[in-house]
Order: C-alpha cells, then sequence, then structure tokens
C-alpha cells in the first residue's frame, strides 16, 4: 500500500485515494474504526502530517468523522433534510432536554422575536441525537403566551413545530438562515469534537399566521452528520 513518491502527484492525495478506495470498495464499512494517524503513516511510507491532511479532506467530504479521545471512523449515513416547515415529521427526532426553564428574554431574544417588555419565554436547550450519537445542540425560545402548559416531558423526543401544533397554534411559516463557524469550547465538549471543526448554524424564525414570531431556535449541527439543500421549482 506504498505510495509511489516517483509520481506528480502530491502525497497526500494518494494517501486520500487509497483510503477513499478501501472505503467504496467495503474493505472498510460503515462505522468502522481506521487504524491510527502514526499506523497509517507506516502503512504508506509517509509523515503522520501527510496522513493527518488526507483524513481531514475525508472528514472535510463526509466520508469519515473523529471522535474526539477515540480516533476516525467510517461515516454511518448522510443525513439528507429539506429546509421547509414540515420536513420530516413523520420521522422520530430524539433529543435530549439539557435545560427547560421560564424566563424574562434577554435583550437581544426579545428584538429578535418583536416580544413586549413585561414578555416570558420558554427557554429550551436540547441535544439532537441520531444513531445514539450526538451531532447538534439546539436552542429555543418560545413565548409563554402561545403555550401557557408547556412542559419538559413534551419537547424530549418531538419536533416543536408538532408540539406547537398540539397547543393548537396557528403556523405558517418558517424563515432560516445558514452560515458556518468552528465550535465554541461547550460545543465541542457536548458534541465529542475538537474546537477546529466547523458546524451549521441554522437560525430560524417560525412564524404564525398573523406574522407573529411564535418560535426562535438557533441549531448547531456537526457538518460531518448533515447535508441540506434548497429545491427551487421554476
Amino acid at each position: 500500500m506504498k505510495v509511489d513518491k516517483n509520481l506528480p502527484v502530491p502525497l497526500y492525495y494518494q494517501v486520500k485515494e487509497k483510503l477513499r478506495e478501501k472505503i467504496t470498495n467495503g474493505i472498510w464499512t460503515s462505522g468502522q474504526q481506521l487504524p491510527t494517524e502514526r499506523e497509517l503513516a507506516e502503512i504508506f511510507g509517509v509523515s503522520q502530517i501527510t496522513v493527518k491532511r488526507a483524513i481531514q479532506e475525508l472528514v472535510s467530504t463526509g466520508k469519515l468523522y473523529r471522535q474526539r479521545g477515540k480516533g476516525t471512523f467510517v461515516k454511518e449515513k448522510n443525513l439528507y433534510q429539506l429546509v421547509g416547515l414540515r420536513s420530516g415529521v413523520e420521522r422520530s427526532h430524539p433529543h435530549k432536554v439539557l435545560r427547560f426553564t421560564i424566563e424574562e428574554p434577554s435583550s437581544v431574544i426579545a428584538a429578535k422575536m418583536n416580544l413586549a417588555p413585561d414578555s416570558f419565554v420558554y427557554h429550551i436547550h436540547r441535544l439532537k441525537i441520531e444513531d445514539g450519537m450526538p451531532i447538534g445542540i439546539e436552542y429555543s425560545y418560545i413565548p409563554t403566551t402561545y403555550v401557557p402548559e408547556l412542559n419538559e416531558e413534551s419537547v424530549v423526543d418531538e419536533l416543536l413545530y408538532n408540539v406547537l401544533d398540539q397547543y393548537g397554534v396557528p403556523l405558517d411559516k418558517a424563515r432560516t438562515y445558514f452560515s458556518m463557524r468552528k465550535a465554541d469550547v461547550e460545543e465541542a465538549e457536548w458534541l465529542d469534537i475538537d474546537t477546529n471543526f466547523y458546524l451549521f448554524i441554522l437560525e430560524r424564525f417560525t412564524m404564525t399566521v398573523q406574522g407573529e414570531v411564535v418560535e426562535y431556535s438557533k441549531c448547531c449541527i456537526r457538518q460531518d452528520h448533515s447535508r441540506y439543500y434548497l429545491e427551487v421549482k421554476l
């Protein structure tokens, strides 16, 4: 499996292609752990820096994923999500509730949701789970006036859209803004990743038919476990 150092092709690229072939050909299967970077460096006859770059490129393209303190693994699957108000309603959505409180919103949240000065909100902090692995953190805010009897149990494994529906809130649309940034220390700890790992940031405003913001959420999602697309009808 040694690379050919006489080829006019970067060594990291040769390593990357050899690793990719093992995944594509099923030699390394979904969820399987790769040898360590040191072991791979010995196998290919290259430096660990070269192996690290090859692995990072495969992580970026969704072929592999890292777990801090454990190693590198073949990615089990891609999660395809269509961004829309009712996307994925029929699927189960495991969530671990990290925080459920009633509080006065900060000035930033109040401004985003156009709330009156004396308003209170449910502050819901949840960990998104897929196949037993944490893939995202969700921070949500819902005015208490819309769902005065909301409780922690009702938001454990359910989309907030469905929860609001169950309380008879007339939903109309959701507007989502996308961005990416590196994980902060707290996010890295919850998601078991390094702080140089990039996350999808989804900032969502869910609105009623009257145009009022009934839910504001910020979701920080592992980019190696999610793919998003927008479909435009022409």
